[in-house]
């Protein structure tokens, strides 16, 4: 074989990788655009029967502030959960989308209350967003993630984050079935 051969081979494969490359990252822009329009829809939709467990009805141990999950369902189906949950010193707030019962998206919003010297506990008029994260899911997969900032109660969201989230949901879907 002649090093023109070898040469022929290496740029064949090289130009097979890019393109294989090339297509799987229009795939996931494709997928990624049309999971942000089903979100879009559910959002702007106002047509809901809501659902809503307090506290003790889905957290296994209770927060100082308390926690709320409010299930959203379109022709009994469900398709947004929003899980609010208070600490001492922060508020998370994750939104749960799903198509076909199954999770699309997930957007949390971590936010912390300051903290007054002056009264020398936080400042409960005082809140600001400290943590952002999305995940985007394609069968159970996640396939496009953004984490950003950290709280004092969570610390830094990471990738176990998304795992969390997909067992949180299912938990989440059967205690909302049963309301």
């Amino acid at each position: 074989m002649s090093v023109n051969d070898n040469y022929m081979k290496t740029l064949f494969t090289l130009k097979v990788l890019f393109f294989s490359f090339f297509t799987f990252a229009q795939t996931s822009n494709a997928n990624i655009n049309k999971i942000r329009k089903i979100v879009e829809q559910i959002n702007k939709d106002t047509a809901y029967t809501i659902k809503t467990l307090d506290n003790e009805e889905f957290l296994e141990q209770m927060t100082d502030e308390g926690g709320q999950l409010t299930g959203y369902f379109k022709n009994r189906k469900l398709v947004k959960i929003i899980e609010w949950v208070g600490l001492s010193s922060c508020i998370d707030i994750t939104e749960y989308y799903l198509q076909g019962g199954k999770l699309i998206f997930t957007y949390t919003k971590g936010s912390e209350y300051l903290y007054s010297d002056s009264l020398g506990t936080f400042d409960r008029n005082k809140l600001n967003m400290t943590m952002e994260c999305r995940f985007y899911f394609d069968n159970n997969k996640i396939i496009k993630k953004i984490l950003k900032g950290s709280t004092r109660c969570g610390g830094q969201p990471t990738i176990d984050l998304a795992k969390n989230y997909l067992e949180e949901c299912s938990h989440y879907k059967k205690l909302l079935a049963k309301k």
